[in-house]
């Protein structure tokens, strides 16, 4: 994800609502901690990706095959 800002951290923003992940691999060039404690209140209240009990597979991990069998018993290709 790119960090963009304007008067809002869009990135940010979408973490702290539970539209997106903190991919940890490319946080050194943001300011970390606000992105771990945004995706922590996230899954603490449940929000987007985290109403399932421990979110939703990863993009990376789908990318990766570690999630492919869950993947098909929702009925995606």
């Amino acid at each position: 994800m790119a960090e963009v800002i304007a008067e809002v951290n869009l990135g940010l923003a979408m973490v702290e609502d539970g539209q997106a992940f903190t991919y940890r691999r490319y946080l050194a060039a943001c300011n970390q901690q606000d992105y771990l404690e945004a995706e922590f209140r996230a899954s603490r209240h449940r929000f987007g990706v985290w109403e399932r009990p421990g979110g939703i597979p990863r993009p990376w991990e789908v990318r990766w095959g570690r999630f492919s069998r869950e993947i098909s018993d929702v009925g995606l290709p």
